[in-house]
């Protein structure tokens, strides 16, 4: 092509094909391709994280709150964000409000506009992390979509549009690409996407699009990480995403195990969520053999995990050695997974409950660490004992899915609050959190590891908002019980905790044109409220969990 060809091309044609050009550069991270890679990440990250974060890390103030419609505009944002009033003493308000609103405003920092990486728009989780993230970008969806669900399709689609061949991968950056993939949640995240009360239909064209990459990715797994017991490994720790955990080694990463001779309960629970998940998307579909299809392999599956990888002396799920028949005894998070998936009976969720619920294990002050406080293993360094929002996330719709809500809504308060008060005292959003306390001074990152104390810092990166956003959505869904049923109907099931009785909340939620008010009248979590919308105003009173019918207040106009 000629230059003055190229000169006249439009922007978006310039983009294509310089996105073209570093598809084509783009090294691999494994084998020789490391040296160089991690050149890269240094340069790529040292400016933000050696200078900025490092030398002027003390004078930058807080992420700005005030977002404008203009500001918004610049990124194609149609709605301002969410929006959550208390009616409280000074301090819970306070933090709560602010930390609401500074997740939305870490969220809209971290967008990022179409360019030579991606085509839409795409998600950072923190500024120190430039790339498309797998399982970074399906959490990160479940918080754009009670703000403006257009954003939170194209997060997803930009993991999708930068598949290679079959698989989704671990992460893309401009010049670099993972050989791996992680947590396999695209699926289940678009799933949600398309039940919020937000969401529009897509057009059929698009909706087998989609339909078929997912599929096709998941026939990659089951070629690539599918395991001749019938459960699935992890290639290597860094693919699963919690990589220094103990199950996999020492904090430092100097001493990990060969993944590929363990089936993991966390991958394998994923695999079950999205065999369920293609099945729902075959039935909107209308393909009634596929839906059959990936209904038998996810029941095939949950029984495998039961059969296999469930711990009677450790009370949940766990690793087990292909060929030796061997559990690893460690009381991980990742034993919790499979109870998104309803893999357990009443009887084995019942047994896991008695955990998640002792404040001596899982029920810590800011609740869910990712080891067990009482496991021998657990330490404050990074999957080794500190609270992930993404797998608390995760251990929440288990609960629920069990109808363990009055115990979910203890649980989530806890964690919410625990964020927003780490909020209050630094003025910044982790990636993960202390279960002990808020803020961050005791926790380490993969400490004795200089390599990553150089790149990224000993302490959680700041901004992030990957999956620490999630709090905000759980105040909407679990707190507020903000969902869309199966028929289609918007409606509320408050399930407030009694920490927040006789406690107002308010929340307004621009993209629906809703704001919604409840008062929690008394510890048993029953409420009267009123919720307003196009200038109507109506009143009404509930129970625990109780359904309040939205769309029947305000109806359609014929």
């Amino acid at each position: 092509m000629e230059w003055s060809e190229f000169r006249n091309l439009p922007m978006p044609s310039i983009r294509h094909l310089i996105s073209q050009c570093l598809s084509h550069l783009r090294m691999r991270s494994s084998g020789a391709a490391r040296v160089a890679t991690k050149f890269h990440r240094m340069t790529l990250y040292g400016f933000d994280l050696v200078l900025w974060s490092r030398l002027f890390g003390r004078k930058r103030g807080p992420v700005p709150i005030e977002l404008t419609r203009h500001l918004l505009a610049e990124k194609s944002v149609k709605h301002k964000p969410p929006s959550l009033h208390l009616d409280a003493s000074s301090d819970l308000a306070d933090r709560w409000e602010e930390g609401f609103a500074a997740v939305y405003a870490t969220l809209f920092l971290n967008l990022q506009k179409p360019d030579v990486l991606s085509d839409t728009r795409y998600a950072h989780p923190a500024p120190a992390f430039k790339g498309v993230y797998l399982w970074d970008s399906a959490f990160i969806a479940q918080v754009w979509k009670w703000w403006d669900n257009p954003t939170a399709m194209e997060v997803l689609d930009s993991v999708i549009r930068l598949r290679d061949g079959a698989r989704l991968q671990h992460v893309v950056t401009d010049l670099t690409a993972s050989s791996y993939t992680q947590p396999p949640l695209i699926a289940w995240s678009l799933h949600h996407l398309l039940r919020s009360p937000l969401s529009e239909p897509l057009e059929p064209a698009r909706m087998q699009q989609l339909f078929g990459a997912l599929s096709v990715y998941n026939k990659w797994l089951y070629e690539h990480r599918y395991h001749e017991s019938g459960l699935f490994y992890w290639e290597h720790a860094y693919e699963s995403g919690v990589e220094n955990a103990p199950r996999f080694g020492n904090r430092t990463e100097s001493d990990l195990i060969d993944t590929r001779r363990y089936a993991a309960p966390d991958l394998s629970g994923f695999m079950v969520v999205q065999n369920e998940t293609l099945a729902e998307l075959a039935r909107k579909l209308d393909r009634k053999e596929e839906e059959q299809h990936y209904t038998e392999k996810a029941d095939k599956l949950r029984q495998l995990i039961n059969e296999k990888l469930w711990s009677e002396e450790l009370g949940l799920y766990t690793d087990w050695e292909f060929d030796t028949g061997e559990q690893l005894k460690f009381r991980t998070i990742a034993g919790l997974i499979p109870l998104m998936a309803g893999v357990p009976d009443k009887g084995r969720a019942e047994h896991i409950l008695k955990q998640v619920v002792a404040p001596k294990s899982f029920a810590t002050p800011i609740p869910f660490p990712s080891v067990a406080a009482d496991d021998p293993s657990f330490e404050l360094d990074m999957w080794r004992g500190p609270v992930w929002l993404n797998t608390a996330y995760c251990a929440i719709l288990g609960l629920q899915r069990y109808g363990f809500h009055r115990e979910a809504s203890e649980l989530v308060w806890k964690l919410c609050d625990g964020v927003y008060a780490t909020h209050a005292e630094t003025r910044r959003l982790y990636e993960f959190y202390d279960p002990n306390q808020p803020g961050i001074d005791d926790l380490n990152r993969k400490r004795g590891n200089q390599w990553k104390k150089w790149t990224l810092g000993n302490k959680p990166r700041p901004e992030f908002v990957g999956w620490t956003g999630l709090v905000n959505s759980l105040v909407i869904e679990c707190l507020f019980g903000l969902e869309r049923d199966e028929n289609g109907c918007c409606l509320l099931r408050p399930r407030f905790p009694a920490a927040a009785a006789d406690i107002g909340f308010s929340i307004r939620l621009p993209a629906l044109g809703l704001a919604i008010h409840i008062d929690v009248t008394d510890d048993t979590g029953s409420v009267r409220g009123t919720a307003r919308r196009s200038g109507r105003r109506h009143t009404f009173e509930g129970e625990f969990g109780q359904a309040i019918p939205l769309d029947s207040l305000f109806p359609s106009p014929s």
